[in-house]
């Protein structure tokens, strides 16, 4: 009797293991399809959506307050027919200026970027339009041969900023919009470092803002110069945003880079902000990174 009971009690406990492994696994599998399809939800979220960031900065010589909004790195992107939707929000914040951080096109996929020149054109009717070109139109213009890639823009509203200055009146307040085209390396090569020197001594301006694509052009160089306000763009955030981490890689800075969307101080006491962007280059998506339309207010 004692032995049957034995015997019976042996063959119970394998199979109850075996039902413990097998409720385990569809447990663990049931989690891996919830965490992949919130991450899918998160990347179509992130393909069609984006968000207004404000930032807000002190000028000292302003006598009245001034609204930037900052555009960069669409990559053909549309937000509605026509980037309807976009223009209509850039419409209702009223802007006194719309900036440019480069990379409207993608290289690569042809030179047919007529939605981006059909975005300047409204734009240019809502505020003064200036910019500066990121690597994608450096790479259709240089490598691709497209040399009327600046006229189109150009002709669209847009004043684009080959280490050129412009500048602009806004309710008698005079603003320095500073282009420096390139990334870092070519500072000293193709006339970045000869123009920032000759405008560097100007004192007859209100407030005056830099503009270049790629971020850490600031700290490796620019901040060396006077200026309030850097804006950059090119690093997509860092394509994915870890919680309580932040941004997961750049191509200058590699995992976990320092300038890859938000606020940074600067060593010349001036603010640089770099956007995440508004598209998408490449076939890494997003994750936990929503484009965002950068909005500076300043006083």
């Amino acid at each position: 009797m004692q032995n049957s009971r034995h015997s019976g009690g042996g063959a119970q406990a394998p199979a109850s293991r075996w039902k413990q492994v097998l409720l385990t696994l569809l447990i663990f599998i049931a989690l891996l399809a919830l965490i992949g399809e919130a991450l899918w939800q998160n990347i179509c979220y992130n393909r069609t959506h984006y968000t207004a960031e404000f930032y807000q900065i002190h000028s000292r010589k302003l006598t009245q307050s001034c609204r930037v909004v900052f555009l960069t790195d669409l990559h053909l992107r549309e937000y509605g027919q026509d980037n309807c939707e976009l223009v209509q929000d850039i419409h209702s914040l009223a802007p006194d200026l719309i900036l440019l951080g480069g990379d409207l096109v993608t290289y690569g996929e042809g030179s047919n970027y007529d939605n981006m020149l059909s975005l300047c054109s409204q734009l240019s009717e809502i505020a003064p339009v200036c910019g500066v070109l990121g690597n994608h139109e450096d790479e259709l213009y240089f490598l691709d041969g497209d040399q009327a890639l600046v006229e189109k823009f150009t002709a669209a509203g847009v004043t684009i900023l080959r280490n050129q200055e412009a500048r602009y009146t806004v309710r008698d307040n005079v603003i320095s919009i500073l282009g420096v085209e390139g990334s870092p390396e070519d500072f000293y090569n193709y006339g970045a470092s000869t123009f920032m020197d000759s405008v560097e001594p100007q004192t007859d301006y209100d407030l005056r803002i830099c503009l270049a694509h790629v971020p850490t052009y600031f700290p490796e160089h620019l901040e060396n110069y006077s200026f309030e306000l850097g804006l950059a763009g090119h690093t997509h955030g860092g394509i994915v945003r870890l919680p309580k981490i932040g941004p997961l890689y750049s191509a200058e800075e590699g995992f976990l880079p320092d300038y890859a969307g938000g606020s940074y101080g600067l060593a010349n006491n001036a603010t640089l902000i770099v956007s995440r962007g508004l598209g998408d280059s490449s076939w890494v998506p997003r994750i936990n990174n929503v484009p965002e339309l950068s909005v500076i207010d300043i006083d």
